[in-house]
């Protein structure tokens, strides 16, 4: 029988920077092309009010057909259950055979770091060392790790609509990063992201968080929370102004809005001399893509011991 991995053996076996390098390698060489990735299904409920989603995609040169399979729950503030549950089921190409389960939130976590730190080191100043946090869940943990991976930051700004959630989130970062980064709690978004060099909102938003009115003119932003056609969480103006990066065309103007038409897509902007992009404010607008779970999988079936080898 295939090998469950749980969230904590996941998150011990992911490698940031290595990944990284292998989603560079990946889009740099055209692999997520090569994959068939059908559009996502969503069923959704409305009472309760819940969406049941399933994300397959193939890839015949990392040998593995993946499915990403999860439930999303609205939750009340007291109800403990997380709002998504989700596993990552990996089969391999070759023989049929499903080679391993994994958790799927210790996936997208990891996929999600890996990404955000790729596209940061490409578009953020060199230089960056302020970084600004809206939310203080997991998507704003990812921020943290991910941006502090590929730049030297000295200063980190949170704000949540939480007071309390904020004050606990930047306790737990001090004590994650050390003396050596300063970090503030604001009490509004404005204020956190003003002179900011890096912005990562981690938030279910659908409406803009603030007026994003005074930025630096080289900011780089992450926008990895709530999305719809017609809302996110900075102001569509602000989109229209800036240069957007997408995972994938097609899926971020379906997704998000045609706002993204003239986006960036991961493939292309590897392939694009970061110094003009570094010069000017750039936007990651994420929608996600199952292309890059194939080749967060393949990557942690290799760190988990070779489990794609013995297939």
């Amino acid at each position: 029988m295939a090998t469950f991995y749980p969230y904590s053996v996941v998150a011990e076996h992911g490698n940031l920077p290595r990944l990284m390098r292998e989603l560079k390698l990946a889009l740099a060489e055209g692999q997520h092309e090569r994959m068939q990735v059908p559009m996502r299904e969503v069923v959704s409920l409305d009472s309760p009010r819940a969406a049941f989603v399933s994300m397959p995609a193939v890839s015949e040169h990392f040998g593995i057909y993946i499915n990403k399979v999860a439930t999303i729950f609205a939750r009340s503030a007291t109800d403990p259950l997380p709002t998504v549950n989700a596993v990552v089921a990996a089969f391999s190409v070759r023989s049929g055979e499903l080679v391993a389960m994994l958790d799927g939130a210790a996936v997208t976590n990891l996929k999600c770091a890996a990404v955000s730190a790729l596209v940061t080191d490409l578009c953020a100043p060199t230089e960056a060392r302020v970084l600004a946090i809206a939310g203080t869940g997991v998507q704003a943990r990812q921020q943290v790790t991910a941006v502090c991976s590929v730049r030297p930051i000295q200063e980190i700004r949170i704000w949540a609509r939480s007071a309390p959630r904020s004050t606990a989130f930047a306790s737990e970062v001090r004590a994650s990063l050390g003396g050596a980064v300063r970090v503030f709690v604001c009490e509004s978004l404005d204020d956190a992201i003003r002179t900011a060099d890096v912005i990562g909102t981690a938030t279910s938003s659908k409406t803009p968080l603030a007026s994003f009115s005074d930025l630096s003119p080289t900011v780089h932003i992450n926008c990895m929370g709530g999305h719809t056609v017609d809302a996110r969480e900075v102001p569509h103006a602000l989109l229209r102004a800036s240069t957007l990066i997408v995972e994938d065309l097609p899926t971020a103007i379906a997704e998000a809005g045609e706002v993204h038409a003239h986006a960036i897509p991961l493939g292309q902007l590897v392939q694009k001399e970061s110094g003009p992009l570094r010069a000017v404010r750039t936007i990651f607008s994420s929608t996600g893509h199952a292309f890059l779970d194939v080749i967060t999988t393949a990557h942690l079936l290799r760190e988990l011991g070779g489990a794609r080898g013995k297939t």
